[in-house]
């Protein structure tokens, strides 16, 4: 029997992405850092798990060696967020960007290719700021945008066997942007910039990446989904 791996699984997209999936009794090994959370989520979810740190290569050909499954799917649920003028960015910083963004999904991808299923599928996260110019973001929307150019190639690489897609959300509520969400003034109105009036929630990256886990989603490949609120292509004022 096959699983789908979810990295990340204790962030809001990758947790809501594990829910939907298990909701839908798919196989699923949950990948995090943080042992005590991804404990408590592998109980409540009834399946299996594996503390591991995707930016340690070591620890991942560790792990991909150990696999005595089929890969159905990979779900990369993680990342960071880089806000900062292009001038005060560090060559180190946007390094660390590069590497947390882009490299690591890559590696780990690379490492684990040869353990993945017939009709498997891969899902990276970007960024709508990969595609619509925001200040501040120079770091991020660069590394995000090259984990989709590489997403693209690979669709195309892997095809039939394997599809690859990528998600774009804009600001999710989650631990890693809480630093601009905790804040009600900033956050009311970051919100008004979308037109849908709200910032994103875990469930709304995580239910489109369980979907493209699944049968229905089989003619799908090498596409970028905004999910965004309509901020990349709408304008309502």
């Amino acid at each position: 029997m096959g699983k789908i791996i979810i990295v990340g699984a204790n962030g809001s997209i990758g947790k809501a992405s594990a829910q939907i999936l298990r909701s839908q009794n798919r196989d699923i090994e949950l990948l995090s850092r943080n042992k005590n959370e991804l404990n408590v989520n592998a109980l409540e979810l009834n399946c299996s798990s594996q503390v591991i740190d995707i930016s340690n290569h070591s620890y991942v050909d560790k792990y991909i060696q150990q696999i005595d499954f089929d890969i159905e799917g990979i779900i990369f649920a993680v990342g960071s967020i880089m806000l900062k003028p292009f001038e005060k960015t560090t060559m180190g910083e946007f390094e660390s960007t590069y590497k947390q963004n882009f490299l690591n999904p890559i590696y780990f991808t690379q490492q684990a290719i040869t353990k993945m299923s017939n009709s498997s599928s891969i899902v990276y996260f970007s960024t709508v700021a990969a595609q619509s110019g925001f200040k501040l973001h120079t770091a991020i929307s660069s590394s995000k945008s090259a984990i989709m150019g590489a997403m693209i190639s690979l669709a195309a690489e892997y095809a039939p066997k394997i599809r690859f897609n990528c998600i774009s959300p804009s600001l999710t509520k989650s631990k890693m942007s809480s630093f601009l969400t905790d804040s009600i003034p900033m956050s009311e109105g970051i919100a008004k910039l979308h037109p849908l009036g709200r910032i994103g929630e875990g469930k709304d990256s995580g239910s489109l990446a369980a979907y493209l886990m699944s049968a229905e989603a089989s003619w799908i490949t090498g596409q970028n989904f905004n999910v965004d609120g309509g901020r990349s292509n709408i304008n309502t004022k």
